[in-house]
């Protein structure tokens, strides 16, 4: 499923970890994503040490024998071992994030007002998108894809929904953001038939553009892509068609 690349507009972007060989390696950052401007308090560092043990993955299941590096963008916010992320949050505490089937994280990114961090990770057989909210006592949620952001940026939407079933999510979901922390508010699995599904856009806060290709149609070079919505009106349901058709 190809990934889509969003600049959210009002907040988003990654959270948990144990003892091992940390690293604090680079990789360039992308271009930040953007959020509320407000005054970012001094956080204290993450601590590793305070995240849970991980269990042990079978023979195979992870290459890496080092720490996952921590990239630029992040270094002030995060910390690595061979099992978990640690990120401070905004309050000086720790949030973790299981990073244990993890192979390599790319994208990382780091709001403006500091709140979100977030990053893509791939792993084996495996991948994801992680959101982590720094405010209150932090929060972690995967979306498996980058979402997309509605206009007000105050309700996010992603869409997992690959034949291989690899992804952190698998499913459509939508979020909304609150003052403190991120509340999920639908995600759905049952989807019609079709490979290669894309989010096209929001339609004012209350339905989602999607588009995907027909199981029949997936082998051809430029295949045509059919029209979907999901509307809060219909419980975020794909239907046929576009937000602003009938």
């Amino acid at each position: 499923m190809r990934r889509i690349i969003v600049r959210l507009s009002a907040a988003v972007l990654v959270g948990c970890g144990s003892q091992a060989k940390s690293s604090e390696d680079a990789g360039e950052p992308p271009a930040a994503v953007s959020g509320p401007k407000s005054p970012t308090p001094a956080a204290a560092a993450p601590e590793l040490a305070g995240c849970p043990a991980r269990a042990p993955l079978d023979e195979g299941l992870r290459q890496r024998s080092t720490a996952v590096p921590v990239p630029p963008v992040l270094r002030e916010t995060m910390r690595s071992d061979m099992d978990n992320f640690a990120f401070s949050t905004l309050a000086g505490a720790t949030v973790c994030v299981d990073a244990s089937w993890m192979e390599s994280i790319r994208d990382p990114a780091l709001s403006p007002d500091q709140r979100f961090a977030s990053f893509a990770w791939d792993g084996y057989e495996s991948y994801g998108h992680v959101i982590v909210d720094r405010s209150g006592r932090g929060q972690v949620i995967d979306t498996g894809e980058p979402p997309v952001a509605s206009p007000s940026g105050k309700l996010l939407a992603a869409a997992d929904l690959s034949e291989s079933g690899f992804g952190a999510l698998n499913a459509f979901a939508i979020w909304r953001i609150e003052p403190a922390g991120i509340r999920p508010l639908t995600s759905v699995e049952e989807v019609p038939q079709a490979t290669d599904w894309r989010i096209d856009g929001w339609a004012g806060e209350t339905c989602v553009d999607l588009s995907a290709v027909a199981w029949e149609n997936s082998g051809e070079a430029r295949a045509p892509r059919g029209a979907f919505r999901a509307r809060e009106a219909n419980g975020w349901r794909f239907e046929p068609g576009r937000c602003g058709g009938t």
